[in-house]
């Protein structure tokens, strides 16, 4: 996942949505999705909340996993948090920012002021070496995530009586994202691409999310050649809700192969791939597009022009734009 800009994309969003709804509609094929987080010049989340055209809002990125039962896991959030961090209770310093102010109350306004979605992702860009090695670990760290960020009055009931981290304070998201993106040039086991990421989809689905009131969502971010390398085997053996397929960063499948007129994209692919094969054949997918001209992967914009891509899209696909940093006017 790379950064963009929220206005451009705030623009192409709305003329991308025919209407806007303060209730989610999960089974809508308007939704619009923003990712926020990786910008050291982004605006505030509430701004994003505030644009009624964005009906998720993802929260990017939980991007160090632990590497033992016990262990912390690390986040960014760029300018939204200060370089303050938890420590373990062995005392390791760890790299879970813990200074992150107005991300909690943005978080809860978004959704209750607003009734807009916001869920926290797991993985991005930088670093690239993570992994899941064990079930043990896999299953450890959705419990993590779910004393952390989940609601707590879940269990593990001790989790907020033992003092154990609650980043955002008592700001519950809806769900958890895997933008995952692991690349090593010495891998420590052959499928680290892979592994682990259908054990803690199913534990969250399974285990913890149904110990809480409510709806919670699982999403990923795959890249648009299929099989994708990282998430194809947590698709077939796990119940993603969404899938936000990234049509971009890989020209041969991109969306602007499509503007191009090339028949390489891969849109139709990933949607018999999920409704034949995939665990939840009901996932949404999702088109996943860059901003432009402010966006560092410019080249790799759907069109240079909004109306262009105003009439490419069709209405019935639902978007996600990366939407990370202020516009340099």
């Amino acid at each position: 996942m790379r950064p963009t800009t929220f206005a451009r994309a705030a623009a192409l969003a709305s003329a991308l949505t025919t209407s806007v709804s303060a209730t989610f509609n999960a089974a809508a094929s308007t939704n619009v999705v923003m990712y926020w987080g990786q910008g050291s010049y982004q605006i505030p989340l509430l701004e994003v909340c505030q644009n009624p055209s964005v009906d998720v809002v993802v929260l990017g990125f939980i991007n160090e996993f632990p590497t033992k039962v016990g262990g912390y896991p690390g986040s960014n959030f760029a300018n939204a948090c200060g370089d303050e961090t938890f420590t373990a209770p062995d005392g390791t310093i760890t790299h879970l920012k813990s200074n992150c102010p107005t991300i909690g109350p943005a978080i809860t306004a978004c959704q209750t002021t607003y009734g807009k979605k916001v869920i926290l992702s797991l993985g991005g860009a930088y670093p690239t070496n993570y992994t899941l090695p064990t079930t043990a670990i896999s299953n450890y760290f959705a419990e993590f995530l779910w004393g952390a960020f989940g609601p707590i009055t879940s269990p593990p009931a001790s989790w907020v009586a033992a003092g154990s981290p609650r980043p955002f304070g008592s700001a519950v998201v809806d769900g958890f994202d895997f933008d995952i993106e692991s690349n090593m040039a010495s891998p420590p086991f052959s499928d680290y691409k892979s592994r682990g990421y259908a054990d803690m989809i199913n534990h969250f689905k399974n285990d913890l999310y149904p110990t809480a009131a409510g709806t919670y969502y699982i999403s990923g971010a795959p890249q648009c050649i299929t099989p994708d390398s990282h998430l194809d085997d947590a698709m077939l053996n796990a119940p993603f809700d969404f899938l936000y397929v990234q049509f971009y960063n890989t020209p041969s499948c991109s969306a602007r192969a499509a503007y191009n007129g090339l028949s390489t994209f891969t849109f139709d692919s990933w949607v018999s791939r999920v409704t034949t094969l995939s665990a939840n054949k009901n996932a949404k997918v999702y088109l996943g597009l860059v901003s432009t001209f402010h966006s560092p992967c410019t080249n790799q914009a759907l069109t240079q022009h909004d109306s262009q891509l105003e009439q490419m899209v069709p209405h019935t696909i639902p978007l996600l734009i990366s939407t990370l940093r202020r516009p340099t006017l």
